[in-house]
């Protein structure tokens, strides 16, 4: 690879930091530092950094001691910052823009090469008081070639390659320098000191890490094995940045979200940024570029750094990927291949696939060396890892790719030999969704090759009759039909909807034949357009509606079983009856049924029902006794009753006198009797009374709880409670109201929760409870 590196020097070595440079002037370097003449330099007792001082003599001759982290062994102020190789779009600089890159990328060697060769006191000195310092190594690593540009464009001289590969060099050990605490006995530094002055003054910070990762790489065992390094050691020395790890990792979600608006904004804002390069095959290149960055960043880190994969575990960003992966990375491909089928962008996007399938399988077979470390404690990490793969099994576009790169069975199968509790319905769940995604994606791709045969009930149409031509004109004739045939796989749905977009007057049934016909769709509205139609088609009924078959036919013609329901076709049947003897229920309640309770009380329709009946009670027979009919009626015996009639007319007379005096004297003896009745004994009535009466009079109730609770306030000899006041009217609105009128008003309304109607919840709530409801 281009930016392949191998370490001169292994920073981690206790060794001294002693660079001598051929290239840098030495008087340059005398106004650079401080006079070596005025300044006595020695530790004989081995101090620490932050504990060292310097005795100084000054131009006056006083010798005065400055600590050896202070400004001033940082006297120069300017360095000069890296110009980026690649521009925009992925290319290398050519012709005079590369010409400037040399001798900026010189100057900005020459400036690395002085940080190495200052002092361990100086060096640091400029690293925390010159910001200028810090930034121009920021600058390269943000500005760096990433170590996978062979993947879109072709390397420059080799004499570009080793200017650069210099710089790279320069920076790797600067920051290999910054994380060494001690380079020989004299110049040496504390580690609570180290990790403090580093991530205080922002030395190394997480996208320092992340830029260096796509500026190195992990092309070679030798630079894989020198980031692991950097990445081990700061983690130990500092482990804040495990914390600034985790939130860093949490941003490739924001990353996934700009990627996705990007793709859908066509690519002019949102993630990348700026406008398409005039280079740029489309305008979804640079969107392509920062996903590829992503990719490569997450993959060589997870690479890298282990501790990365538990922190992504923690913050489920493996379900992140294979949402990304399934819905965004499918889109932006579709989008290009839309533009430009040959574009190089698209290749691009397949690197990326790669290394994010690489990415997640680092994050997810984690938990399988966790369950190989320890099996006594491997179940959890291997329901963990069932669990994983299930939310993943959605996202089919993922699954189907990374089933065919690494196959969940060998995964599988060494969780269950490590930890033979493991539940095996999930996994043989797991695996067979995996197959069944991977098994139906090649079928798919098979059916899409296969024509679709075409669902019409009625019969097509003879072929046209040819004339007999020649045998060369038959070849010719051969060659021309096997391009103008139609293609393997046709959709009829779609060209039927297409042709009535155009066409809309035209019926579903008659454009299908239509289409029969010809070999796309516009093709046939050419011909309706034209008047150009076969004459049987130009005949027909161009309304004619499509009736898809029935599917019960075909089950009737491959089992002769016609009669799928008992109850089919029988009178209460509404699909083949005109009038079913049934009830036909729509809406709700019954048919003719009352709406609300006062209709169901007003409907008398069952008491007229009845009325019938109870009217002939009322009919009663009257007739006179000398009625002919009446006579021949009556029994007629031998007894001689002809004074019978005499004595009848005789009695009622004298009946109805002492009716009357009789009705007279009830009168008079019920008014005299009045007055004894109220004197009977009380107990005798009220024996009576209870007999008598379907319920005791209330009267009697009240009376007889009066009595009982004064005779309970005279035993205990406190006089009976006075009713209080309770009026809350008072008197009329403008005239004032008496304190109690006020006091009483006040604590109704206090209290109005429990009493009326304020309190139904729990009224109905207690009746519920009673079983009142």
């Amino acid at each position: 690879m281009f930016c392949s590196f191998i370490s001169r020097n292994r920073c981690f070595e206790r060794h001294n930091f002693r660079v001598y440079l051929s290239k840098v002037d030495a008087n340059d370097s005398k106004e650079m530092a401080p006079n070596e003449n005025q300044v006595l330099k020695n530790n004989p007792d081995k101090k620490s950094l932050k504990e060292l001082s310097f005795s100084v003599l000054g131009d006056d001759g006083v010798k005065r001691n400055i600590p050896a982290l202070d400004k001033h062994w940082a006297p120069r102020s300017i360095f000069s910052h890296y110009t980026g190789l690649v521009v925009s779009g992925g290319h290398f600089k050519q012709g005079a823009a590369l010409d400037e890159w040399k001798h900026e990328a010189e100057t900005f060697k020459n400036d690395m090469e002085f940080l190495l060769s200052l002092s361990q006191h100086e060096f640091w000195s400029y690293l925390i008081y010159q910001q200028s310092a810090l930034s121009a190594i920021v600058s390269f690593l943000q500005k760096a070639t990433p170590f996978y540009i062979s993947v879109f464009t072709q390397l420059p001289p080799s004499e570009i390659q080793d200017q650069y590969e210099e710089i790279l060099n320069l920076i790797l050990r600067i920051i290999c320098r910054i994380l060494s605490p001690k380079e020989s006995n004299e110049s040496w530094i504390r580690k609570e000191d180290l990790k403090n002055l580093i991530y205080e003054n922002y030395l190394v910070s997480i996208p320092m890490l992340f830029d260096l990762l796509v500026a190195v790489g992990n092309a070679t065992r030798e630079n894989t094995e020198l980031l692991k390094r950097i990445f081990d050691n700061l983690l130990l020395l500092q482990p804040n940045y495990k914390k600034d790890l985790q939130h860093a990792l949490s941003y490739f979600r924001v990353a996934f979200r700009s990627i996705h608006t990007q793709t859908e904004n066509e690519g002019f804002e949102g993630a990348g940024g700026g406008l398409p390069d005039e280079s740029c095959d489309t305008p979804f290149d640079d969107v392509v570029l920062y996903t590829l960055d992503c990719a490569f960043t997450l993959s060589v880190l997870l690479d890298v750094c282990p501790a990365a994969k538990a922190i992504c575990c923690e913050i489920k960003l493996p379900q992140a990927i294979a949402n990304f992966y399934d819905n965004t990375v499918p889109f932006l491909y579709k989008n290009i291949y839309v533009i430009n089928e040959q574009s190089k962008s698209l290749l691009w996007i397949n690197h990326a696939r790669l290394q994010f399938l690489k990415a997640f399988r680092s994050i997810a077979y984690s938990y399988v060396e966790t369950v190989l470390a320890k099996p006594e404690a491997g179940l959890l990490a291997s329901e963990d890892f069932i669990g994983l793969m299930t939310e993943c099994l959605s996202e089919q576009t993922f699954v189907v790719d990374y089933e065919r790169h690494y196959p969940l069975s060998f995964d599988v199968e060494i969780l269950k030999q490590a930890c033979p509790d493991l539940d095996g319905f999930k996994t043989d769940f797991v695996v067979d969704g995996y197959r069944r995604e991977c098994a139906s994606a090649v079928v798919d791709h098979i059916n899409n090759n296969d024509l679709k045969q075409e669902i019409y009930n009625e019969s097509p149409s003879p072929p046209p009759v040819t004339k007999p031509v020649e045998v060369a004109n038959q070849k010719t004739n051969s060659k021309s039909n096997a391009k103008d045939a139609p293609p393997a796989t046709r959709d009829l749905e779609l060209e039927v909807t297409v042709v009535l977009d155009c066409l809309p007057h035209l019926g579903t049934g008659f454009v299908r034949r239509v289409l029969s016909r010809y070999n796309n769709a516009e093709e046939a509205i050419s011909a309706v357009l034209e008047n150009n139609l076969p004459p049987d088609l130009a005949s027909a009924d161009q309304t004619e509606v499509y009736i898809p078959p029935d599917p019960q036919d075909a089950v009737y013609r491959e089992t002769g079983v016609k009669h799928f329901n008992v109850f089919d076709g029988d009178k209460y049947d509404i699909m083949t009856q005109d009038k079913p003897q049934c009830i036909i229920k729509k809406g709700k309640g019954m048919p003719n049924a009352p709406k609300n309770v006062a209709q169901l009380l007003d409907d008398k329709r069952d008491l007229a029902a009845i009325r019938h009946r109870y009217q002939e009670y009322s009919l009663v027979t009257e007739g006179g006794d000398d009625d002919d009919d009446n006579q021949d009626k009556e029994y007629n015996d031998e007894y001689d009753d002809s004074y019978e009639a005499i004595l009848e007319s005789e009695t009622r007379v004298v009946k109805s006198k002492d009716l009357k005096s009789v009705l007279a004297n009830v009168v008079d003896e019920s008014e005299d009797d009045e007055s004894d009745e109220e004197e009977e004994d009380s107990s005798h009535g009220k024996e009576n009374r209870k007999t008598t009466n379907f319920c005791e009079n209330p009267e009697d109730i009240r009376a007889r709880y009066e009595a009982r609770r004064q005779a309970k306030w005279s035993k205990k000899g406190i006089p009976p409670p006075v009713v209080q006041n309770r009026d809350v009217v008072g008197k009329q609105k403008g005239q004032g109201q008496e304190k109690d009128v006020l006091r009483n008003r006040q604590k109704k309304e206090a209290n109005k929760s429990s009493r009326a109607n304020h309190n139904r919840k729990a009224g109905a709530a207690f009746k519920r409870s009673k079983g009142m409801l």
